[in-house]
């Protein structure tokens, strides 16, 4: 590919075209490659916030039942409080899912950031293709809304990916694509990890009787 198909490719019709190929570009418009980065950082931003309100509503709710079970604790009842315990660690493996998912969004936006800033496309746009991919996957039964909206960022990027080249066939296979997208993961899930600890108090054990066995069960903080 010379260096004039790419610069039309990338950045999408010259003022210089002639007739034939304005209407041809009407007909059938390639989205410029640049233009579809954009419009799928755009997209992936809306996503995040999306996440974010999301999170919010989990803390706000985690709160309430954190201080429900530090109530019934105070009050001597276990089985309550052990109640309520469950409930916010199943709360809080939500809230980790979607912290990882958003941290992971965030790296993907950066990939496509810095494939607009250095130009160096396929290293950038692969990975993140690969990752967002997974990540979505989670979205399905959770937020069916911000599924679809990943869903068509993904294909757009991949149509990206497919005008970089005419003659290889786009391989998102690779040892350097698969490692490059689970980096991206590993990040997220440990931001997530972190985060998770500042944003969601600790909860007490709590040692409650055991219905079918008359011993103690240990409720923790999702652990």
């Amino acid at each position: 590919m010379g260096l004039v198909d790419w610069s039309k490719k990338w950045s999408g019709p010259t003022p210089r075209e002639t007739v034939k190929e304005k209407v041809k570009q009407i007909v059938s418009p390639p989205a410029p490659i640049k233009q579809q980065i954009i419009q799928a950082i755009y997209k992936i931003s809306a996503q995040i916030n999306k996440l974010e309100f999301s999170l919010q509503k989990l803390q706000s709710y985690d709160h309430q039942l954190f201080e429900k079970t530090v109530t019934a604790l105070m009050q001597g009842d276990k089985t309550r409080a052990s109640m309520y315990a469950h409930e916010v660690a199943e709360l809080r493996k939500m809230a980790k899912l979607l912290l990882t998912i958003k941290y992971a969004l965030e790296r993907v936006k950066l990939r496509l950031e810095t494939a607009l800033v250095v130009g160096e496309t396929h290293a950038q746009l692969a990975p993140a293709v690969v990752a967002l991919k997974q990540v979505t996957n989670y979205l399905k039964g959770m937020m069916p809304d911000v599924f679809t909206e990943l869903i068509e960022v993904e294909e757009n990027l991949n149509m990206a990916l497919m005008q970089m080249t005419t003659t290889v066939p786009v391989n998102l296979n690779t040892e350097f694509v698969s490692e490059e997208a689970a980096k991206i993961l590993r990040e997220a899930s440990a931001v997530a990890e972190q985060r998770l600890k500042q944003q969601f108090p600790e909860l007490p054990a709590i040692q409650v009787p055991s219905s079918a066995t008359g011993q103690t069960a240990s409720v923790e903080d999702g652990k």
